[in-house]
C-alpha cells in the first residue's frame, strides 16, 4: 500500500511512480489498484488494452488529481507499454465513487448487457431491479453532475475566482437546490440494489466462477453505487447541523469499509494469487484510526472514530498487508490546477526533523523488522501522520511499516 500526504504531494507521486516501476519490473507485482472507481477503472484498462492514448485511458478512470499530473504521467505510459510484456500492468480501482465523467452511462451500458446473459428464469426480474438501481442513483447523482456540468461551462466562458464562487452560489440556491438528493431516492436504491445482489449471488453458478466473474464484479459494482448514494445524501441533502456533523464520520467510515470490501474481492477472487499495490492517501493507508473531527490520530480502536481501509486489510491479511506512508520535511503542496501552499518546517525533534538533518532528498526508512529500532523500548514519537499535522504516536511502527520521506516536497503540476 503507497500512501501520500496529500493528494497535491507532486513529489510524492513521482517516488510513487518509481516505486511501482521496481515493484512490477523486479518484485512481480503486476496489479496496481487506484483510489478511484471500481467501474471507472475499467474504462482505464480497456483504454490502455487498445489504441487510447495512456493519458486519455488514465483520466477515463482515474481521478484527475493523478490522472491530469505530470508527475504520474510515466506511470501511465509504462503501463501501456507493458501490454506487449509477459507481465503487463493490470490497472483497477477499489473506491466505491464514481470518480471520471460517463462513467455512469458506462455501467448502464454494461449492466444491461450483463443481463442478457442471465439465466433466461430471473433476467426479467434482475431488468426490472436493475432499471431501479440506476434510475434511482442516478436521481441522487443528479446534484454531483449537474454542478459538473456548470463549473465547466464557466470555466469554458472564462470564469474563474471569486466570479466563479458567486455564480455557483447563485446557482445552489437556485437550479441546485431543486436537484439536492433526498432520502426517499436512497431507501428505493437501498430496496433494488440490495433485492438486486441477492437475485445474483443466488442465480445457481458455482460459487467461484460467479464470484470470480461478470457475476462478482456486478455484485460489488451495485453494492459501491448504494453506499456512493447515501454518501451524496449525506453530503449534498439538506441536513441540520447536527446531522452534517454526525454525518461526517458516517460517510468517511462508509466509504473505507466499502472500498476494503472492494480490496478484498480483488485480492482474494478477481487478482488471486497475484501481487498487489494500492494507490490511495495516508489517510487510507495507515493501520491506525482518526478521532471523531479529524483532527487526531489513535493507535486505539475508537468508538466514534474513522476505522481506515488499511485497519481492514491489516485485520484481514496481517503481514501479507506492508503500508508505506510519506512525509516530508518542508516545500510546497498543491493539487493539479491549485495555487499551492507551504508546507512549513517540520517542528524540532520530529520524525521528519531528524531525518532532515542526514541531508539526503528522499530516505526510505524501514520500521517493521528494524533491528535498529528493537534495540530499546519504544517510545513516543512526534511525527506527520496521516497529512502534514504533526501528532503524537505511541509507535511509528505501527501506523506504517516503512516511510518514504522528501525533504523538499513539490506540488503537482499540470500536464
Amino acid at each position: 500500500m503507497l500512501g501520500e500526504p496529500s493528494h497535491g504531494a507532486g513529489a510524492a507521486f513521482a517516488a510513487k511512480v518509481r516505486l511501482v516501476r521496481l515493484l512490477h519490473e523486479r518484485l512481480g507485482f503486476d496489479v496496481l489498484a487506484w483510489e478511484s472507481g471500481l467501474i471507472d477503472l475499467e474504462r482505464t484498462e480497456t483504454g490502455l488494452r487498445g489504441n487510447l492514448d495512456p493519458v486519455e485511458a488514465a483520466q477515463r478512470g482515474i481521478f484527475r488529481i493523478w490522472s491530469a499530473s505530470t508527475e504520474c504521467r510515466p506511470l501511465f505510459e509504462h503501463a501501456k507499454a507493458s501490454r506487449s510484456s509477459l507481465r503487463p500492468l493490470t490497472m483497477a480501482g477499489f473506491d466505491m465513487q464514481l470518480t471520471a465523467p460517463g462513467t455512469l452511462d458506462y455501467f448502464a451500458a454494461e449492466m444491461t448487457t450483463f443481463v442478457g446473459t442471465l439465466d433466461p428464469m430471473i433476467r426479467s426480474q434482475a431488468g426490472a431491479l436493475a432499471e431501479k438501481v440506476l434510475n434511482y442513483f442516478g436521481r441522487l447523482y443528479r446534484y454531483t453532475d449537474a454542478r459538473a456540468t456548470k463549473i465547466a461551462a464557466l470555466n469554458r466562458a472564462g470564469v474563474s475566482g471569486a466570479a466563479q464562487s458567486d455564480a455557483m452560489q447563485a446557482w445552489d440556491k437556485t437550479e441546485g437546490d431543486a436537484l439536492r438528493p433526498v432520502v426517499n431516492d436512497l431507501n428505493r436504491l437501498d430496496e433494488a440494489a440490495g433485492a438486486l445482489v441477492h437475485l445474483l449471488q443466488g442465480r445457481g453458478d458455482s460459487a467461484a466462477g460467479a464470484s470470480a466473474g461478470r457475476t462478482g464484479f456486478m455484485v460489488r459494482a451495485i453494492t459501491s453505487l448504494a453506499g456512493f448514494g447515501a454518501n451524496l445524501l449525506e453530503a449534498q441533502g439538506k441536513q441540520s447541523a447536527e446531522e452534517a456533523a454526525r454525518y461526517a464520520i458516517a460517510r468517511e467510515n462508509r466509504r473505507d469499509r466499502i472500498n476494503a470490501d472492494n480490496l478484498r474481492w480483488l485480492i482474494d477472487t478477481a487478482y488471486a494469487g497475484r501481487k498487489i499495490m494500492v494507490w490511495a492517501h495516508n489517510a487510507h493507508v495507515m493501520n491506525a484510526w482518526y478521532g471523531r473531527a479529524f483532527d487526531s490520530v489513535s493507535l486505539e480502536p475508537l468508538t466514534e472514530g474513522m476505522k481506515p481501509t488499511g485497519v481492514w486489510l491489516t485485520g484481514w491479511y496481517g503481514k501479507a498487508v506492508y503500508k508505506i506512508g510519506f512525509t516530508a520535511f518542508q516545500g510546497s503542496d498543491g493539487w493539479v490546477g491549485a495555487r499551492p501552499a507551504p508546507v512549513p518546517p517540520a517542528p524540532p525533534n520530529s520524525l521528519e526533523e531528524r531525518l532532515h538533518r542526514l541531508g539526503a532528498p528522499e530516505v526510505f526508512l524501514p520500521l517493521r523488522g528494524n533491528k535498529a529500532l528493537r534495540s530499546s523500548p519504544a517510545a513516543p514519537v512526534s511525527m506527520r501522520i496521516p497529512k502534514y499535522k504533526v501528532e503524537i504516536v505511541a509507535t511509528a511502527a505501527q501506523p506504517f511499516d516503512a516511510l518514504y520521506f522528501i525533504d523538499q516536497m513539490a506540488p503537482a503540476t499540470s500536464m
